[in-house]
This record gives structure tokens, C-alpha cells and sequence, in this order.
């Protein structure tokens, strides 16, 4: 191992309040998008990421008081228990991989995929992840061909192999984070359910889009009726609550038209499989306590007394 790596790795990672990069690429992750859609929340006391994947905007906000992120992706999941649980060890084990075509094939594999060793499946996942082009999946559920770049160099080596081999590093910061997160695998309907009389909870939904996802995502719920069943919980909910993503008919009739929700539609960049940048246009809706939190500048709901004493920040509300 590299003296490099070695100093980064005795480290104490440090949480400085700073946004943070995402352990990994992801195809439909908020990475580019981060900034500008912090810059949009209300203040609030809890925080839930009801479609985490890589958790790129839970990482580019400050942390909140209650965090949660969900994704039903168990390989997900799993590395983000192991980067709070055995950061040092699978740093080690990823500074040790190297860059090549044989590691991809192999974390591709059936036996891979279903490794006992969960520090290696965690591995192995972010190899599939970051060793492809964009984080996208394959029509059979595995991620796209293998990524190499024949043109470009940073820091002096190819910039795909540059990437790999900073990771260690880049995966430090999200450490001490991740500590304060609280880490589900559910059904996000049953989360927004839990947090429906939560006025003091922020919820940010990107559920997989129900058009052209099926060859892109390892776990979806891309049919409408999820959509739709999601859609009224979100409606019924009295927490503040941002929707992003592509602009559709359903959306449009239920939170619009039906529910009076704000649409704002957003310019951006993302990156085809093939790796090149096209224009499109990201649609985020708004319930109405979240504008109003942001008009008011200040968390929709007044503790009592005796809820300051006993530290709840983020109590149920009757209406």
C-alpha cells in the first residue's frame, strides 16, 4: 500500500460541515444538480432521502438534527454500513484493486454479486459502480461495459484509472457523516408514511422514472401505479415534501392540476452511456408547507416547553 494512502487512512475523518462528494457515480444521481437544489430547502429538523443511491444530496447539505436515507438496494445499503462500520479496512482493500478489466468482470459475476463477505461485496459494488461509464445498468441488471479513457489524463495517469485510485480518499470525508445518518432499506411509500404528521421533516423523493428506466436501475418501481400510490401519500402527508424528475402526464394531474402543488423546471447537464454530456431539463414539485416554509424563512412548527426540554425536535402534529 501506497505511504499515500497510508497517511490518509491513519486520518480521523472529519465532518467540517462541507458538502461531500457521493462514495460513487450513479446513473440519475443529483451530483450536478446538489448545490442548486440545497440552495432551494427550507429550514427543517429532520431530513429524509427516500431514494438515496449514492446519497449526493443528503452529503451537499449541512446535516440536520434527524437524518435518514433509504434505498431498497441492498448492495447500496450494505456499503454504506460498511464505510460507517469498517472504513479503514475497505479503503485498504480498494487502494489494493487495481484498475482493470478482470476486477470489473469478475465484481460483475453471479458470485460476486451474492458474496457472503460483505466488506467485499461492498468492494466489489463500488468496482461495478466506478469502473463503468455513468454508474448505468445493462438490459440484464448488470452495470455497462467496462470504462477506459484512450485521450485524457489527470494527475498525470489516465483519467479513468485517476479516479479509481483517489477513491480512498474521496470516501474518507463521508466516514464521520455517515455516523449521524440513520440507514433504512424499506418501501419509500411506508417511510412517507411514517413521516406524514412530521411538519418539522424536510422528505426529498427521486424515485425511479416508469419511462425508459427498466435497463438503467438494479431495484425500480418504474410501473405507474407505485407512482401513483406514492403520489397520494405525498399529497396526504403534512411534512414538507420535494419531488424531482422528469416531467410527466401523472405528476402533472396529481400534484398540479389535483393538488396545487409548485413545479419548477430546472436547465442541466447529464451523461449518456456512452459518456457524452446532452441537455435536459430536471422538474422538481413543491407541497404548499414547503413554500411556505421558505417564505416564512423558518421551520414550520412551534415547540412547546416541555418538547424543548426533552430535546424533540421533530414531534407529530394532529393537523
Amino acid at each position: 500500500m501506497s505511504d499515500r494512502y497510508s497517511r490518509a487512512s491513519r486520518h480521523r475523518p472529519q465532518d467540517d460541515g462541507q458538502p461531500v462528494r457521493p462514495p460513487f457515480s450513479y446513473y440519475g444521481a443529483k451530483q450536478r444538480l446538489a448545490r442548486r437544489i440545497v440552495e432551494m430547502l427550507p429550514p427543517h429538523n429532520a431530513w429524509v432521502e427516500a431514494f438515496c443511491g449514492s446519497a449526493a444530496l443528503t452529503l451537499a447539505k449541512p446535516a440536520s438534527p434527524i437524518e435518514v436515507i433509504n434505498d431498497l438496494d441492498g448492495q447500496v445499503v450494505n456499503l454504506f454500513k460498511q464505510l460507517r462500520a469498517n472504513h479503514e479496512e475497505l479503503c485498504r482493500r480498494v487502494a489494493l484493486t487495481p484498475y482493470a478489466r478482470e476486477e470489473f468482470e469478475e465484481a460483475r459475476s453471479e458470485s460476486a454479486v451474492g458474496a457472503t463477505d460483505d466488506l467485499d461485496r461492498a468492494r466489489q459494488f463500488l468496482i461495478r459502480t466506478m469502473m463503468t461509464v455513468n454508474g448505468t445498468v445493462d438490459g440484464d441488471g448488470n452495470r455497462s461495459g467496462f470504462s477506459y479513457s484512450q485521450s485524457y489524463a489527470r494527475e498525470g495517469r489516465d483519467a479513468r484509472v485517476n479516479r479509481w485510485y483517489n477513491l480512498p480518499e474521496r470516501l474518507l470525508p463521508i466516514v464521520e457523516r455517515l455516523r449521524s445518518i440513520r440507514i433504512e432499506r424499506r418501501d419509500a411509500r411506508s417511510l412517507v408514511d411514517d413521516f406524514s404528521d412530521r411538519p418539522a421533516t424536510l422528505m426529498y423523493l427521486d424515485p425511479p422514472y416508469f419511462t425508459k428506466r427498466e435497463h438503467r436501475y438494479v431495484i425500480d418501481a418504474n410501473d405507474e401505479q407505485f407512482h401513483a400510490e406514492l403520489l397520494e401519500r405525498c399529497i396526504k402527508s403534512r411534512c414538507m415534501i420535494l419531488l424531482s424528475g422528469y416531467d410527466n402526464p401523472l405528476y402533472q394531474k396529481l400534484l398540479v392540476r389535483g393538488a396545487g402543488w409548485k413545479k419548477k423546471r430546472i436547465k442541466t447537464t447529464t451523461r449518456d452511456t456512452t459518456g457524452r454530456d446532452y441537455q435536459r431539463t430536471e422538474v422538481l414539485w413543491t407541497n404548499e408547507r414547503f413554500a411556505n416554509a421558505v417564505k416564512q424563512g423558518r421551520v414550520p412548527i412551534r415547540l412547546s416547553k416541555q418538547e424543548k426540554a426533552q430535546n424533540k425536535v421533530n414531534p407529530p402534529r394532529a393537523s
